[in-house]
């Protein structure tokens, strides 16, 4: 490219991997400074880089007659340059307020929105937006101010995916350059831009960031503000995406659970191990496990983050509540959260992971994740097993054909060799069930009798001996 801004944009381009030879590209264009930069740069690249180039502009139906000149100019433009143009207008004061959103948000939503769909539309992998250095510096303080955390502080990236499958990226190629080097470049072309009246008003947070406290940074600070905050914002994007790496890892101590009807309700983090991240790792797993549940994150703090952390530490059935209608419940080496939609107290939570989503039947010898069979001893080789998954019952001793199925009041064990008799209740404290799995856990049971808590004890009243003729035998498939 022939001037010192356009070889620093395409060296930029080439390190982040924006663009590649042959791409189609979706440009969002306002036709102001920034974005008439980017534009002309893109030209600038269709042939050598074989760029198939479409440009959107939205009108937001704000600005009213403004805004259609704005439309007119950026389609002017692409008119007199052979470019393809695609305009939209949409009602964003009307949207934001149906939505319970800023204009700023409502806009942007659409806006990005619409972007999407004229990717999927056109068959493009890229969509171009026009953010610079500056916008960048606006949004670390923007999320400094509101209470982010490090990723926050990377600011605006180079480089995103926009779709679910991660194929479309959302590009920014003027990233590098400063608001004086856009308007340099422009001066240079001979090219004309639009100027947004919204843009000095200081009702918008950000407007006010940009017209008075990045000036104030600059001028008595240091003038390099800007070029600095840069520098931070690209070493925390490499310290987000390290640390987004041991998050991924230590997810594995998430599950996803389900309420009784097998509709996704929470989530459960297995703190006997999450408790052994730093602190770090361990707060980013609880923040994305809260998102999972909640499906966002806007509201959530510090704070309510800490205290689920720290409701580890406190005793089992401990409960906090926190922000989208969601609770927290300590259960032994467990925590879950849970949306609060569902008839439950402390006593039932209500929850059940995935993988143990099957229910116990009663009505049939093989029923859920159970066989059961009655074999001759003699038939039987080998030693009596003692495996978690099979289990052997003297059948004549047990006095009839046993039923699978769950909790009951008055279930009890026999257990030891004297046959002390235990509540099912006490026996699952003692070996730290968590309340809200208890009705979940599979019995083999005769009346009120429990022969086998299935995956943890099996009674003693009914063991296999020498003198066993006929064996029930119960398997987990």
């Amino acid at each position: 490219m022939e001037t010192d801004i356009g070889k620093k944009v395409f060296d930029f381009i080439r390190k982040n991997d924006l663009l590649q030879k042959g791409d189609a590209v979706v440009a969002g264009v306002s036709g102001g400074a920034d974005s008439m930069c980017m534009l002309l740069l893109l030209k600038e690249l269709m042939e050598p880089l074989d760029l198939k180039l479409t440009v959107v502009h939205v009108d937001h139906g704000i600005r009213m007659d403004e805004a259609k000149g704005d439309a007119a100019f950026v389609e002017s433009y692409c008119r007199d340059n052979g470019i393809a143009f695609e305009l939209v207008s949409a009602d964003i004061p009307a949207m934001a307020k149906a939505a319970g959103k800023t204009c700023e948000e409502a806009g942007r939503d659409f806006r990005y929105a619409y972007f999407l769909e004229c990717a999927l539309k056109h068959g493009v992998k890229r969509i171009a937006v026009a953010h610079n250095s500056g916008d960048n510096a606006e949004t670390v303080l923007f999320n400094i101010f509101r209470g982010s955390g490090i990723s926050g502080l990377k600011g605006i990236v180079p480089k995103r995916p926009v779709d679910k499958n991660k194929d479309i990226f959302l590009v920014r190629p003027i990233l590098c350059l400063s608001r004086p080097e856009i308007e340099e470049f422009l001066k240079e072309k001979g090219q004309e831009f639009r100027t947004d009246s919204t843009n000095s008003d200081t009702a918008y947070s950000r407007n006010r960031i940009r017209n008075e406290i990045l000036p104030l940074v600059k001028d008595f600070i240091n003038d390099e503000a800007e070029r600095h905050i840069a520098s931070l914002s690209s070493q925390a994007a490499d310290i987000e995406d390290y640390l987004n790496l041991q998050t991924d890892a230590a997810m594995k101590y998430v599950e996803t659970v389900s309420d009784g009807k097998g509709d996704i309700c929470g989530v459960r983090l297995d703190y006997s191990h999450i408790s052994d991240f730093h602190s770090v790792i361990r707060l980013r797993v609880i923040r994305r496990a809260f998102e999972t549940v909640s499906g966002r994150l806007k509201d959530v703090e510090e704070k309510h983050i800490r205290a689920i952390d720290e409701l580890y530490l406190k005793q089992s059935g401990k409960m906090i509540d926190l922000p989208y209608s969601i609770k927290a419940v300590k259960e032994f080496g467990y925590i879950y959260l849970r949306k609060n939609t569902l008839e439950t107290d402390e006593r039932d939570p209500g929850f059940r992971t995935e993988e143990e989503n099957t229910s116990f039947k009663t009505d049939t010898e093989t029923s859920g994740k159970i066989s059961l069979e009655i074999a001759e001893r003699e038939d039987l080789k080998g030693e009596i097993p003692h495996q978690i998954d099979i289990k052997w019952f003297d059948f004549e001793k047990i006095g009839g054909m046993p039923e699978i199925r769950t909790m009951r009041d008055g279930d009890y064990l026999l257990v030891g060799k004297e046959l002390h008799r235990k509540s099912l209740n006490r026996f699952m404290i003692d070996s730290k069930i968590p309340v809200s799995e208890r009705k979940r856990v599979g019995l083999l049971a005769l009346g009120s009798h429990v022969l086998w808590v299935i995956g943890y004890r099996q009674d003693e009243s009914c063991l296999v001996t020498e003198e066993t003729k006929k064996v029930l035998v119960a398997r987990i498939l």
